[in-house]
């Protein structure tokens, strides 16, 4: 007589045991189970939480989608906190290219006064050489 395998189901994680592969049909999904790579007295040794984790962990390793959908809420979480981050670091910057702002605008205020400062300087010598001109004719 042949022992008794373990098979379960990789699209609902419903779990039973056969001797034939053939007759390893999930009774709820209508669709093939899959062997497990465990003996059934190692399997029935196992308590229930432990078989569970046990078939989980083969679901999710045949499933990748399933891995994502479980997945989702905590990828969703670290985007939210991701935003969250990247707006702080927004704020930041926008104070800072402010600050950068204010202090171009004081230098260009700063180099047009010093510019009309040094214009005024040269009329001024200008106006000296005209007055020393005629002096210096005498």
């Amino acid at each position: 007589m042949r022992e008794l395998s373990v098979y379960y189901c990789d699209k609902c994680g419903y779990y039973a045991y056969y001797q034939l592969p053939k007759n390893a049909v999930c009774h709820k999904c209508k669709q093939s189970m899959i062997l497990l790579s465990i003996s059934h007295q190692e399997f029935t040794n196992l308590d229930y939480e432990a078989r569970d984790r046990f078939i989980v962990t083969k679901m999710i390793a045949a499933s990748p989608t399933l891995a994502n959908r479980i997945t989702a809420p905590e990828k969703l979480y670290h985007q939210r906190k991701l935003v969250g981050t990247l707006t702080q670091q927004i704020k930041e910057q926008e104070k800072e290219i402010k600050s950068l702002n204010e202090t171009i605008e004081w230098m260009h205020a700063m180099i047009w006064d010093e510019l009309r400062k040094k214009q005024a300087l040269k009329e001024e010598v200008r106006r000296l050489k005209e007055l020393a001109a005629p002096a210096q004719q005498d």
